[in-house]
């Protein structure tokens, strides 16, 4: 179960059966109207996880319409400077965000928004990271903001995040939990492998 956050019209849950409370999580957009879906880039449409929660729990896509509202309608500067208001309050404080538990970018204009978003955070100690399947964008400019490419590399610098059938031999494998684990928030140019399950 995540921790609901609510600052201004910026809404976050931090952590959840997977997360540690120290990621905060954003999305773009819900995964009923996820951009990579749309336009047949994703390669788990059938096996998508927050398309299954939104399905299954009615206050899940309403919670991710509202992001996109606000991703939407900010600016990068909006964001950092709300994010960074919020969380001069709490006694433990977010390390990271994750972008995109669902959805994807909507256009180049955001993922120049998030790298924007990147730089002005890793300031205050704070990395993003993002998962992403739309390899019809520009990531070159991308250098505070670390990338997961679904089935792709997005920079020389960023991460392949790969789902098989069968996880490879002596490869790096996603452990399930990201309280153990910091593969996919470091731009180290790795490919990561996952079980489809």
């Amino acid at each position: 179960m995540s921790l609901q956050l609510k600052f201004d019209d910026l809404e976050m849950s931090r952590g959840n059966t997977k997360l540690p409370k120290t990621t905060a999580i954003f999305n773009l957009s819900s995964a009923t109207d996820c951009p990579s879906r749309k336009l047949g880039l994703c390669k788990l449409c059938g096996k998508c996880y927050a398309l299954k929660a939104e399905r299954q729990y009615k206050q899940v896509k309403p919670y991710r319409d509202r992001q996109e509202q606000y991703w939407k309608y900010s600016n990068a500067s909006a964001f950092a400077v709300t994010f960074r208001n919020a969380i001069v309050k709490m006694r433990k404080k977010p390390t990271h965000i994750r972008f995109n538990e669902a959805g994807d970018f909507h256009s180049q204009e955001c993922v120049d928004k998030m790298e924007d978003i990147a730089r002005m955070l890793k300031h205050d100690g704070i990395t993003c990271y993002v998962y992403t399947a739309r390899q019809d964008l520009d990531f070159s400019k991308c250098k505070a903001l670390t990338i997961n490419g679904s089935g792709f590399r997005p920079t020389p610098e960023d991460n392949i995040f790969q789902a098989v059938e069968e996880l490879p031999v002596g490869e790096l494998h996603c452990a399930g939990n990201c309280r153990k684990c910091t593969l996919c928030t470091e731009k180290k140019s790795r490919t990561i492998y996952i079980k489809i399950h």
